[in-house]
């Protein structure tokens, strides 16, 4: 009987309640016939662990940090007993790097403690493959880890990160991977620039997905026309102020529509902060995290969906809105074109233009029947480009190759 390959997945924060495409894709591949074991470099707050797929994932997932000693120990001593040459030379490599100062030197060290506590959970386990989301931090930790458990790697970079190439080391990350995918064209180019060409064949699009059974069949009732939905972490890069501006700028006009936020994060006492000083109080709701359960009735609710970000990859509560029927406005910035297309599913408009925002809302909730159309086009470009099996599909035949050119077996 063929073992199925046994993958690791590494995230920064998992099960985390802004992540939740990382648990459909763990649970879709293991649908495929993989075996998927989650690791986490931060234990997640309760708080961040929200529906009861999640709180599945979080039961089975280990964390880095905090640290445990005893563990760690064992891991270390492990790691001198079986390996010592090449924990040595990883070491090296890791924090002997030229051109680094002292930070960023202390925090190589910490990535490969952190490696050396995880290789000894893969290495101990029988892991085919580490697989880790976000080429951030974490995937610093990820890439020595899998040189000390001699696993082949693989890295799906989003968006932020492609900003800061050289502060995550992307290049040597691209090099020593087996594979890496972006979940957009435009996250695909910004890392071939980072890259030389030499390297461009191991870079793969792979869309983040929604399942087709979380999709709705039927056509949605019509929402609230006048109500604005914004599903979103509260934090500096989705725009929450210049959105604030222009609900005020609507208000101006003699538009008073209302808008819900879901979500938290680090920028809320701004946030309400700015609603106040608008005079935005009554029109602005803060609903929170929530469960995926919980936002489908905001979506189900909502007129129109929003999202003013300055950064993006390919934003996934976009898909969930558009697979909702709901038509949606977002800012012109990373993959958002790739999804959104202008004046069929949605608007587009610059970031940072509280005006041009302002006026793709007025346009949107004045006209009930472009709307709908929109509402309905959305749903069928989300249905046939961003379903997760198809992505699952794609994602497991990266993973397979990989195995054929390890020697491991794949379902």
């Amino acid at each position: 009987m063929v073992r199925p390959m046994k993958i690791a997945y590494l995230a920064s924060r998992y099960p985390y309640v802004s992540h939740t495409f990382i648990t459909r894709e763990v649970r879709a591949m293991r649908a495929r016939g993989f075996e998927v074991g989650t690791f986490s470099v931060r234990r997640s707050h309760p708080d961040e662990i929200l529906g009861g797929e999640a709180q599945e994932e979080a039961a089975s997932t280990r964390w880095l940090v905090p640290v445990r000693v005893g563990p760690y120990l064992a891991a270390f001593l492990w790691l001198i007993r079986t390996r010592p040459l090449l924990g040595a030379r990883t070491w090296l490599d890791a924090v002997l790097q030229p051109d680094l100062s002292v930070r960023e030197r202390l925090l190589w060290w910490a990535h490969f403690v952190e490696a050396v506590q995880l290789t000894h959970w893969l290495a101990r386990e029988g892991f085919d493959h580490l697989h880790c989301h976000f080429g951030n931090n974490g995937s610093s930790t990820a890439m020595l880890a899998a040189r000390l458990a001699r696993l082949p790697f693989s890295l799906t970079c989003h968006g932020r990160e492609l900003n800061e190439p050289e502060r995550y080391r992307l290049r040597q990350k691209v090099a020593f991977a087996r594979f890496v995918v972006c979940v957009s064209k435009y996250g695909k180019s910004r890392l071939m620039l980072a890259c030389p060409p030499k390297h461009w064949g191991k870079i793969h699009v792979v869309r983040c997905g929604l399942l087709a059974d979380a999709m709705p069949e039927e056509d949605r009732a019509p929402g609230d026309s006048s109500r604005i939905l914004c599903v979103a972490r509260l934090s500096p890069e989705k725009g929450h102020l210049v959105l604030l501006d222009a609900l005020a700028i609507l208000r101006k006009q003699g538009v008073e529509p209302h808008c819900t936020l879901v979500g938290d994060g680090p920028m809320r006492g701004r946030i309400e902060e700015q609603t106040k000083t608008l005079g935005l109080t009554p029109y602005v709701t803060f609903a929170g995290a929530l469960k995926p359960a919980d936002v489908a009735h905001h979506y189900r609710s909502a007129g129109v969906a929003v999202l003013a970000s300055f950064s993006e990859g390919v934003p996934v509560v976009l898909m969930e809105a558009m697979a909702h029927g709901l038509p949606v406005v977002a800012t012109r910035v990373g993959g958002v074109p790739e999804l959104v297309e202008e004046g069929a599913t949605g608007r587009v408009v610059s970031p940072g233009d509280a005006e041009e925002l302002a006026s793709a809302l007025q346009q949107v909730l004045g006209s009930p029947d472009l709307a709908q159309a929109m509402g309905r086009k959305g749903r069928d470009v989300v249905c046939e480009r961003f379903n997760l099996d198809i992505s699952a599909r794609r994602l497991g035949e990266l993973f397979t190759a990989s195995a054929a050119e390890t020697g491991a077996q794949a379902p």
